[in-house]
Order: C-alpha cells, then structure tokens, then sequence
C-alpha cells in the first residue's frame, strides 16, 4: 500500500504541474497504515488496495478502512459494489457518529447517481456540528454539491441558498488563508447566481449578521458600476469590521507548503489552480439547445460517430436532462453551412466534431457560440472552447508526469520509429520530462517481427523505469526484454479494453494508465457493450468522453468557481486544464492484479 506523499513528493509533483498537467495521481509506494488515515481524507490508492486494507483493519480500524473502501468503489463508478458497501456500512455502524458517516457516504453514491434529491435528504437528516471535524470539513463540500445540482435541476432558490451555507460555513474548517480565500469566493459567486429580487428579499429576511454581510456583499459585487462598487465596497467595511470577507481585500501572504496530515484539513477536493478567462466560461441550462457535430455516416461513423452519439445521449438521460439536441452529420453537410445554421437557431452549446480537420474547420468558419470538442485545436481557437485531448501527445505527457511522480529519475521512453502515433507519444513523454530532468532517453525499434532483439540494445542498465508506446502485441515482448528491475508503464495504446485477458497476464506487473471506465468494469459497460458488440477499446474511449462532454458542460461554473473541485467522469477525474484542455486525469493500475 501506498503512504501520504512526502515533502520531496509534494515538490515534484508541484513542479510537474508547473510544467505540464495536472497530477491526482501523484503517490508514492511505502505502506500507509489505516490508522494514521482519516476516513473522509483524500483517496491516494486504488479500490483494490483499499479492499486489501479493509481486509487487514482491526476491528477499531474496520469501520474506518470500509468507508475509504466504499468512497474508493464510488470514484471508479464500481457503483454496484458500493450498493453493497453501503448496506454493510449501515450494518456496522455502532454509534450515532457511525451511523451519520455511514449515510454520508450513502449520499455520496446517490449524488454519483444523480440521484440528487435522495441524497439531500440523507444529508438533511444529520447534524453535521456533532461530527468530527474532518468530517465536517467532507458533509459540508457534499452537501454544497448536492444542493448546486438540484438547483441547477429545479432553480429552485432554497437549494442554492442552502449551499451557500454549507459552502460559507466550511470557512471556519479551513486553516490556510488560501483555501479560506477560495471557500469565499465560492460563497459569494453562488449567492451571485440568484436573481435580483430573490437575493434582495433573502438579505431583507435574515438575521445573522454574518449571512447577512454575505447577501450584502454578494449584491454589491454585481453591480457593473465600478465607481460605486468600490464606494460601497468601502461602506461594507466599516458596517462589518469583523466580517470574514474582508480577508478578500487584505494583502495575499506566501504560505508554506502544506503535507502529510495537515494536508487533510483542506477540503476533500482534487485538481490545481488555473485563472480561467470569464469569456471562456458558459452556463447551459436544462431545456437549452445543443448542436452535435459528428460524422454519423461515410468510414467513420461506426467508430466515431455512433459511439460518440450514444455517449452524448447516455449521459442527457442519466441526468435526466431536458436539453433539446440536434446532430448534424459532418459527413454529409458542410462544417461552415452547420455553423451558419446554428449560428442563427438559438443553439446555446456545441459538442464536438471529433476529427481534427472538422474542428479546425468549425474554429475556421468562426464559431461564437461555446463549444466541447473531443480532438484538439490547432491554430487558433475561440476562448469559449473546451477540448477533449484524447491522442498520443497526452498519452505521453501523463505518463511522464506519473512516472517522476512515484520518484524514478532514469526513465527509457521506447517506441516504434515507423508509427506516427507511437513517435508522437515518445516526443512528448520526453519533452514533458526534461522539463524536470534530463536523464531520459529514448530507445525506438523499427521491425516488431524482431522488436526483442532491437530491445535488448536499449540502455536498461542506468535506467530504472521504461515508458511504452507500443501495440499490446509488441508491448508484451517488450516488457519480457526489460529486466525485473525497471518498473514498466503503459498507456492505453498497450491496452485492448478486456480486464484480465491472456495480454493483460502477459503484462502482469506493469502500470497502466487508462480511463477508469475501460479498467472497470460496470452496468453501464456491460450495456454500452451489448449494444456495440464489436467495439474496440478506443471507442469505448470515444464513448466515454462524449458522455463527459456533456457533464462538463453541466458542471464548468463550478469547477471554474471552486477551482480545488474536479468532476469524477468516466474518463477520469475531469478540471479545468490551461487553454482550453479539458484534463482528465487517468487511473493507474497494475496488470495482473485483481480489479
């Protein structure tokens, strides 16, 4: 099992971020032991090693390493398994604080199910001061969640407000002026969301001076008068002196970075801090028009289009959206006639096209309206465009960033010299890491007919890690040339998309990185499966960022607003990334084991 990460590890993965993606995934591979773990702490491991800790808990711990169990099956959509997990929970819940915690986590698979009404009236029914702090911390994020969602669903304006107060609460559970910072903001930008009159008459209604210095504020703050903003602004302190707020206006001091433990007392969240440009944002509403893009006939359309659109349509019906769609065949109609034609319908959302010269074509044809696409732009793009990188280039770069993450400093980037992709994944993975080091080396092949010969002139003797960008087919004699020392990883170029075949037994003990959805298997996978049979491990991969287009598009204020929040999509966890990236940080497991 993996411990917390230490000071050097936090260091490294700060600095990687810097240079290129966001790294959740950042771990080091000592033992944690369960004692030491809060249950509503942040996830570093795998399901699989959280079922292995709950398996070794003393009856002390048990409760504890089953609830980082659940919340674990929960985050890589093992939904079912965590049905299970929760009535277990329930079962052994023995006091008040356990039976509380027991039905947190129950609101956390119904909130996964977006099942959002059930789940708040699970967290409606706690009292959430009578628990622990960290748990406190935990309910309060969840309970905002919930309450944003079901606003968004109904618009409703209690539900907002009730998420105002959990968000402005969490402030006093916060230590760091930074995370005090962004739990005030937050607060203020939901208050924001309101309309006039309904803002005005909750600042008429409450009593609480401090509520009521937040409604105050919250309606100073839109105003698009800049003058009388500030005037007012100067007003707002002297009437509240001892307001919280006020921190947003004192000077920003540097802080020290924060590990191990104390770690935890910021709120359970994942991602990075990226300043988002406002015009990049969008908000899309149930019932608004949405514009798809794909090619739905002509060579593409079985491997694109069709999973593409099933994808899009799974997620609005899980969502239980209203959201009117229309899909336009790219195949069959001009890239620049579509936009012309939504340009004028009152489309408020485009999503995709996929194929990269489609996109360009779109960016071409100068779009307005904002859009999710599931390739990457080039040249120039709109501001309000949000991309999907699902090619060789981001294979690369995570692979780096995990690789120096788990503290290996010698890796050999292999690749074969004739495949545009696999040279593609190599450069990156190279450029990402001698950002950090200059200790990698690539080592190619050109003949997969002699791939172990060509191997086994690679310099693994300095090397203590080796980087794969090779079919399954030649990554298995790949990984039998690398000696045992040298950690072997992959990404999903090495993986055909079926747990525990006789490839995957081939690889056993190499690391993977892949989309939780392709790792796991589920209800959902299963369906998607019968109802496209033949379907290759890239379109399931099509299948399932088109399903998170569409939950992004959902969910980008708030990420945009809490920017420690990210979105468990079935492509990873999902944040804002720099210029437009969509990231969606994989999930890493090892071949061979269990899952």
């Amino acid at each position: 099992m993996k411990a917390k990460r230490s000071a050097l590890n936090v260091y490294l993965c700060t600095l990687l971020t810097a240079a290129t993606l966001t790294l959740s995934a950042c771990t080091s591979s000592s033992v944690k032991k369960i004692e030491s773990v809060n249950a509503f702490g942040p996830l570093n491991l795998t399901a699989q090693e959280y079922r292995q800790a709950f398996e070794d808990a003393s009856a002390d711990e048990s409760f504890k390493a089953l609830i980082l169990y659940t919340r674990s099956q929960i985050v890589e959509n093992k939904l079912d398994q965590a049905g299970a997990s929760v009535s277990q929970l329930y079962a052994s819940a023995a006091t008040p604080t356990q039976k509380d915690e027991a039905a947190m986590v129950d609101a956390m698979l119904l909130s996964k199910k977006n099942q959002f009404d059930e789940a708040e009236q699970k967290l409606s029914a706690i009292n959430y001061k009578a628990l622990p702090k960290q748990d406190i911390s935990y309910f309060l994020v969840l309970n905002t969640n919930v309450n944003t969602n079901l606003y968004s669903k109904t618009h409703d304006p209690k539900y907002q407000i009730t998420a105002f107060k959990s968000e402005s609460a969490l402030e006093r559970y916060v230590t760091r002026d930074s995370d005090k910072r962004k739990v005030l903001l937050r607060s203020v930008d939901l208050l924001k969301q309101l309309d006039d009159q309904t803002l005005s008459s909750a600042y008429t209604n409450v009593k609480n001076d401090t509520d009521k210095g937040f409604y105050e504020y919250a309606i100073i703050d839109k105003s698009s008068n800049t003058q009388l903003k500030d005037q007012m602004m100067d007003t707002f302190a002297k009437k509240y002196p001892n307001h919280p707020l006020l921190l947003l206006s004192s000077p920003q001091k540097a802080e020290p970075v924060v590990t191990g433990q104390d770690a935890r007392d910021v709120t359970p969240r994942g991602g990075k801090a990226v300043a988002v440009d406002s015009q990049a944002l969008f908000s899309l509403q149930d019932g608004d028009q949405i514009a798809v893009l794909l090619p739905l006939s002509g060579r593409f359309a079985s491997s694109v289009g069709e999973p593409a659109k099933l994808g899009i349509l799974t997620a609005l019906k899980d969502r239980g959206s209203k959201a009117k769609v229309t899909f336009y065949d790219t195949n069959k109609t001009n890239i620049s006639q579509i936009v012309a034609t939504i340009s004028s319908n009152g489309t408020k959302l485009v999503i995709g096209p996929i194929l990269k010269p489609e996109v360009n074509a779109m960016n071409a044809a100068g779009l307005k309206i904002p859009s999710i696409t599931l390739n990457s732009p080039e040249g120039n793009r709109p501001v309000n465009q949000w991309y999907f990188d699902l090619g060789p280039n981001y294979e690369g770069a995570i692979a780096a960033s995990k690789i120096y993450a788990d503290g290996y400093k010698s890796p050999v980037a292999i690749g074969l010299s004739t495949d545009k992709a696999s040279q593609r994944s190599v450069n990156s993975f190279m450029n990402t890491f001698g950002k950090v080091s200059s200790n990698a080396v690539v080592c190619n092949y050109s003949n997969p007919a002699n791939v172990a010969s060509e191997i086994a002139k690679c310099p693994f003797a300095s090397a203590d890690s080796a980087y794969v960008s090779a079919s399954v087919i030649d990554a298995v004699q790949i990984k039998a040339a690398i000696p045992s020392n040298v950690a072997v990883y992959l990404t999903d170029k090495s993986y055909m998309g079926v747990n525990n075949s006789s490839q995957e037994l081939a690889l056993k003990g190499a690391i993977l990185g892949d989309m939780p959805w392709v790792l796991t298997d589920s209800s959902l996978k299963e369906s998607f499966m019968k109802t496209m049979p033949k379907a290759n491990s890239q379109v399931q991969r099509i299948f399932a960022a088109s399903y998170d287009a569409v939950n992004f598009a959902f969910n980008i204020q708030q990420l945009a607003s809490n920017q420690n929040d990210v979105l468990h999509g079935l492509s990873g966890d999902i944040s804002l990334g720099h210029d437009g990236l969509i990231e969606s940080t994989p999930m890493w497991v090892e071949l061979g084991a269990v899952r």
